[in-house]
């Protein structure tokens, strides 16, 4: 019995670190797209998750009171940027797809009435990727144009956001939203120090900039099948684990001053897992496309906001 139980958490951690052994994980046959196979494709359903998902964000961005026109018109700032945030870093990864020949879909759109109105958005590769060069440009392409529009955005609405001070009575909990390092710096280079008291009060543009951001760092963190999983294996290999590790050990840390990376943890354990699938080497990589997966590192590190929401 005890023997069993140690061979179940011995295969469970193999397929946590996506060994070629693990019995869960296996390879899938190569699919080659073809005319028929796009032919056969209905946007349809994209679109119709498109439009949901640009209202629901329409309303999660509207500020003014008054008539229905009114309010669903001061949504629009808020709601155009964000999806085109979401739009370009998944078009990004559509582009760099097809760009190696796989079967991938467009983007679909996951409305979500919350305070931002969506959950994102995933396109589904239906073809493995076969080498390292080609996970590279899969991984880098859809933070790299997400996070070039959010840092747009973010500019450009904390130019926009004012300076204002916090209300002495708020008859409860008030949430902060975190800054990371890059979003941070951004707010003290366009308005100085931020006296006690007062606080930035985001515009729309930079809300969404903000989200932008964390969309950004959320996909490049360097474990499963996240973004920066596919980066870090193209760089160095299997020893892409190791990282894999060393982060779930800091979301575990974190997770003492932001219960939020519990839900994170939980879904890599079960759904992500730790380590990358074994992708063979191909040809070697560049210097440029070294820098380009080097450099998501670093956008990394400067988006990612260790407690993106606290209360006061």
């Amino acid at each position: 019995m005890i023997q069993k139980i140690l061979n179940i958490i011995k295969s469970y951690f193999s397929a946590l670190n996506m060994n070629s052994g693990a019995v869960l994980f296996r390879k899938r046959k190569v699919v080659y797209v073809t005319e028929s196979d796009q032919k056969q494709k209905r946007p349809w359903i994209n679109l119709i998750l498109f439009i949901v998902t640009f209202c629901t964000t329409t309303l999660a961005g509207a500020q003014a009171e008054g008539s229905i026109t009114e309010i669903i018109i001061s949504g629009f700032p808020f709601s155009i940027t964000i999806m085109l945030i979401l739009l370009s870093h998944e078009m990004g990864h559509y582009i760099a797809a097809r760009r190696f020949g796989m079967n991938a879909t467009l983007p679909y759109f996951i409305p979500f009435p919350s305070i931002i109105g969506t959950m994102g958005a995933v396109i589904k590769i239906k073809s493995p990727i076969r080498y390292k060069r080609a996970l590279l440009y899969v991984g880098a392409m859809g933070p790299f144009a997400g996070f070039l529009l959010s840092l747009i955005a973010s500019i450009a609405g904390i130019y926009l956001s004012e300076i204002k001070i916090l209300p002495a009575d708020t008859n409860g909990l008030v949430p902060v939203f975190g800054d990371s390092i890059l979003f941070g710096l951004m707010v003290k280079f366009i308005h100085g120090s931020i006296p006690s008291g007062y606080d930035i009060f985001l515009s729309p543009y930079a809300w969404a900039g903000w989200i932008g951001f964390l969309v950004t760092s959320l996909n490049l963190m360097p474990i499963g099948q996240l973004d920066g999983s596919h980066i870090i294996y193209a760089l160095i290999g299997r020893k892409q684990v190791y990282i894999g590790w060393l982060m779930l050990a800091g979301l575990a840390v974190l997770s003492f001053f932001w219960p939020g990376w519990i839900v994170w943890i939980l879904i890599t354990l079960f759904l992500l897992m730790v380590g990358h699938p074994p992708v063979e080497d191909g040809p070697a990589l560049s210097a440029v496309e070294k820098i380009m997966g080097w450099s998501c590192v670093v956008i990394f590190i400067l988006t990612f906001i260790p407690v993106p929401v606290y209360f006061v």
